[in-house]
């Protein structure tokens, strides 16, 4: 997203904390491992190409811009969205991979097998809000999930990325569902310049 004058840049996600946000950063650490040799040929990636997320969070929305002067009444809108609404538990599922729009980053992930349609239900309450304020809603074929793992994809094939993630998979998946749910009680909204 480049950037736009007099413009920052907003997301707005589900924050995983806690015992599950040490968990995932972990098995974050341990794709590292497993995925730089079969993507980059090398061991272990440097930060540049690699990065194990340590605030691991659902999305809701695209990354969008808003003006300065509309940050403050785009938060009150998003708090007054989901006043009353309690806190969510989810529970993982396998270990996906996703890429950005540009197509020059890629996610490992770890997809909402449990309580997706709390998310959803936060969703469509964030969607209306991004109306409110012309922003664009979120994928209509939304894949709940938190990303663990940001490569930078510039100088490797998406399918080594797709097949390295693949093979980690089956070593993974048992081991993701044994987290226990996650108890989520925080939007948030990411604005940075």
């Amino acid at each position: 997203m480049g950037h736009v004058r007099g413009g920052w840049s907003g997301h707005v996600g589900l924050v995983i904390t806690g015992r599950s946000r040490q968990q995932l950063h972990a098995l974050g650490l341990a794709c590292i491992e497993a995925i730089c040799p079969h993507t980059f040929g090398t061991r272990p990636c440097d930060e540049q190409r690699a990065e194990a997320l340590d605030s691991p969070h659902i999305s809701l929305t695209r990354a969008f811009y808003v003006q300065e002067y509309q940050i403050a009444g785009f938060m009150s809108e998003l708090e007054a969205s989901i006043r009353g609404m309690g806190a969510l538990t989810v529970g993982f599922g396998a270990l996906r991979t996703f890429a950005n729009e540009r197509r020059d980053r890629e996610f490992v992930a770890v997809e909402v097998a449990a309580g997706r349609d709390s998310v959803q239900a936060v969703l469509e309450r964030v969607d209306h809000v991004m109306e409110r304020f012309g922003k664009p809603r979120f994928f209509a074929d939304a894949r709940f999930h938190a990303s663990i793992v940001r490569l930078d994809t510039q100088d490797a094939s998406p399918r080594s990325v797709q097949r390295a993630a693949g093979i980690l998979g089956a070593q993974m998946d048992e081991e993701i569902l044994r987290l226990p749910a996650a108890r989520i009680d925080t939007l948030e909204f990411y604005v940075r310049q």
